[in-house]
């Protein structure tokens, strides 16, 4: 579509027909907000392609503002001729995080005035080969939470898993995300940008946007004949993983405005490795690939997605234990029970997952209304986990699950009416989770269906000085699960849970190209199957897990602003945020017990009102043409508010400060060398300390644990703080119509043995060591 402004009075016979673009790649921006100064002002905001039109201009002499987050604004003065004057408007990028911004192409349009991130593919390609939790964890307030250095899941400001929305190529990714260790079936060589949405997005998004949303754009789809393509490796040498990538992409002859692309990526790794020793069992395999298909023309298009997302991820072996001796003797120890040499076998414990997606969707211009837009996904889930069991049932699966998951969504991008714009739209799930008989235990989590229906509304004022920005959604949720009891008798209980949300917020342009975003916004979730169900042992998380079937609605309130000003020299950005949750759902760690299946410590679902507060600062300083600066701080502060004790598994304070050098080196451009300095500190605002001694003496002494103390309580002592040094060093090199690009980094130079808070098997073994790693891609 060409969003259009029209003006009819007599004797105006000006127009502007524009086209706004990145000036580093040409990139089209879509969304940019253009206000012009004629007899009053007037709005426009940019369409998909990164056009707009004003009609009946007239005046000659007009003054224009564009402006889009990540983007310096460009303020110019036009001298107009008779008739359609044809402009194209370059805006330079403001790069803050990751040392990239990027345009979000053919995305999601976001809540405007909360605060975000975004990682370009040129960022991306830095860190080739990680997860996507590890891609995303250089940002301020973002995370890892870790089960062993196979396994990865991002943290916004404290809240993972159900908490957090990932919308994959513009699709609600729905898998068994309800795990702490079920990382995200994504192959981060499909994203051409990652963008990060640190508030409650609940409104735009839907439920359970409490922590944040995380958006997985791939680059927009060719419109023009001819073929072109990307080829990647990857080579690490502490577990000696080897990836490759390979991207062609193109269109038609004679059928402008078609595109198609195909994609596919194989990984592998073996054992990782400590400073000190080997971590058994912690290889991983990948096999994915992705085609996409597309039409689009000014007013109308269509595209059709398929993607195959395969891995099996091994489960450190010593997190596995036989009896309740071992078990209190492998944790808090030096070194693992069990090393063994490296090897690329994939040994049980293990999950094996595989995650299809297939997406249409379409979208057409509506005259005088605006663009409607409806979209289709189907996602198919398929996750087996292997334990250790006896009697030669190790081939057979612990835990095999089927997850069917159909999702319509339906939007209107209403024109712009005078200086308002409007956003709105419904979306539709309908989910069926089915356990596998082949197991032949009692399943963790029992079948259930799930309808999920919802509405929103977004208002959006812009004026030249300021943007204002409301909005309400209302969601309902229905449950119907189907569990046997212990006399296995079929029950079939039934939930249904609603709830009305809304936000506002602000966005200010002040003096000296300050600018300030404010946002407070309601979210909820309602919670998940395995939190009212859950019932025996979880393998990936080491841990049996009991469900709560009195468990109600988390519901949030967060409040988050910011600070930013972007010029030529330096970019600051700082936020700070409060996030009130009640009903916060968490699970205690409570008791050890030993099964037919080794000893584990249990893990009950429990509620409480929490309250998390937090500051990110973010600064990027170009010291001189060659030498660029960059530091980032995160804090962050959690408090059970019932009983004024710390919640467990928050992130623990950290801080980073890196520079990059830019080379002259003659027949090779943009080449730097850098290196980031990053200090965590130990987590100060830590729960008590029951060891798992003391669990087994109240056990036999029938003691209560909680009797004089409610307060969750960990397993071991936080570990402590650590230092670690990064290095990296890349160049292109032009090869007739290709470009080399090679990057070449060394993670944990002074190979640190340290243990993170946030990885769960911090209880067995120490993290990865150095690690060198790298990347070669070739564009074509």
């Amino acid at each position: 579509m060409l969003v259009q402004n029209s003006f009819s009075q007599d004797n105006c016979d000006y127009s502007i027909r524009g086209h706004v673009v990145s000036s580093e790649d040409g990139i089209s921006i879509p969304f940019a907000t253009i206000i012009l100064q004629n007899r009053g002002e007037k709005v426009a905001i940019t369409d998909e392609r990164g056009e707009f039109l004003y009609e009946n201009l007239c005046d000659t002499k007009v003054v224009i503002s564009i402006r889009f987050v990540g983007f310096v604004t460009l303020t110019d003065t036009l001298l107009l001729k008779q008739g359609v004057n044809e402009l194209n408007f370059e805006l330079s990028e403001d790069v803050q995080d990751l040392s990239e911004v990027t345009v979000e192409e053919e995305g999601v349009q976001e809540v405007a005035t909360i605060s975000r991130a975004e990682i370009s593919a040129k960022a991306l390609e830095k860190t080739a080969g990680e997860s996507l939790g590890k891609s995303l964890s250089g940002l301020s307030g973002v995370n890892m939470l870790q089960t062993g250095p196979t396994i990865a899941k991002p943290v916004i400001h404290g809240l993972h898993s159900n908490r957090i929305l990932i919308l994959n190529n513009g699709i609600r990714q729905e898998g068994q995300q309800w795990g702490q260790e079920h990382a995200p079936e994504i192959d981060p060589f499909v994203a051409n940008n990652l963008r990060l949405i640190k508030g409650a997005a609940a409104v735009k998004y839907g439920s359970d946007a409490i922590g944040g949303v995380i958006l997985v754009n791939p680059a927009e789809l060719p419109r023009e004949a001819g073929v072109s393509g990307k080829a990647s490796l990857v080579g690490a040498d502490n577990n000696r993983m080897y990836a490759g990538s390979v991207l062609l992409e193109g269109g038609l002859k004679g059928v402008e405005g078609f595109g198609w692309r195909l994609q596919g990526t194989y990984k592998k790794a073996g054992d990782a490795k400590a400073p000190d020793y080997r971590l058994t069992n912690t290889g991983t395999y990948e096999n994915n690939y992705s085609i996409g298909l597309g039409y689009h023309k000014s007013n109308l298009g269509a595209e059709l997605f398929f993607s195959s997302f395969d891995a099996e991820i091994a489960i450190l072996r010593s997190a596995h234990i036989g009896n309740l001796t071992d078990l209190e003797a492998a944790i808090g120890r030096d070194r693992p029970l069990i090393v063994d040499d490296f090897s690329y076998d994939i040994n049980n414990p293990y999950q094996a997952v595989n995650h299809k997606l297939l997406k249409a969707n379409g979208h057409i211009q509506v005259p005088n209304l605006g663009q409607f837009s409806a979209q289709y996904g189907l996602q198919i889930n398929t996750r087996k986990e292997f334990d250790i069991r006896r009697s030669g049932r190790s081939t057979i699966p612990a835990l095999s699950l089927d997850l069917y998951t159909h999702t319509v969504d339906l939007d209107l991008d209403m024109d712009h009416i005078g200086n308002w714009k409007w956003d709105v739209g419904a979306s539709f799930m309908y989910q069926n989770n089915e356990n596998n008989p082949e197991t032949g235990i009692r399943p963790l989590i029992p079948d259930f269906e799930n309808w999920v229906a919802g509405a929103h509304v977004i208002g959006r004022f812009i004026q030249t000085n300021y943007e204002l920005e409301a909005g309400a959604r209302y969601d309902y949720r229905h449950y119907l699960v189907k569990r046997f009891d212990e006399n296995n008798n079929l029950l079939k209980p039934e939930f249904n849970f609603n709830n009305l949300t809304g936000s506002i917020g602000a966005l200010f342009f002040l003096n000296n190209d300050f600018q300030i975003r404010t946002n407070i916004g309601t979210a909820w979730r309602a919670p998940h199957v395995n939190e009212l169900y859950s019932e025996g042992l979880h393998h990936g998380a080491a841990a049996i897990e009991e469900g709560n079937d009195q468990l109600q609605s988390e519901k949030s309130v967060k409040w988050i602003s910011s600070l930013e000003k972007n010029v030529e020299k330096y970019s600051l950005n700082i936020s700070a945020y409060i996030n009130y949750i009640t009903d916060y759902i968490y699970l205690r760690p409570e008791d050890v017990t030993l099964t037919i299946r080794g000893a584990f410590p249990v893990f009950r679902y429990r509620q409480t009102d929490a309250m998390l507060t937090g500051l990110d600062f973010d600064l990027k300083y170009q010291i001189s043409n060659r030498l660029e600066s960059t530091s980032k701080v995160s804090f962050i502060y959690a408090k059970d508010q019932k009983l004024d004790t710390p919640l467990i598994n928050i992130p623990a304070n950290s801080i980073s400060s890196g520079l990059e050098y830019g080379l002259n080196i003659k027949g090779f451009s943009n080449s730097y060398i850098g290196f980031e300095a990053s200090y965590t500190d130990m987590q100060r605002n830590a729960p008590r300390v029951v060891s798992i001694s003391e669990i087994r003496d109240a056990n036999s002494q029938d003691s209560d644990l909680f009797e004089n103390d409610q307060s969750v309580f960990d397993l071991l002592e936080v570990p402590d703080a650590y230092f670690l040094m990064h290095l990296d060093a890349g160049f292109e090199k032009e090869l007739k119509s290709n470009i080399l690009k090679v990057n070449l980094s060394m993670n944990n130079v002074f190979n640190t043995e340290y243990r993170d808070y946030l990885n769960r098997f911090r209880y067995y073994s120490a993290e990865m060591g150095r690690n060198i790693t790298l990347r070669l891609s070739l564009e074509f």
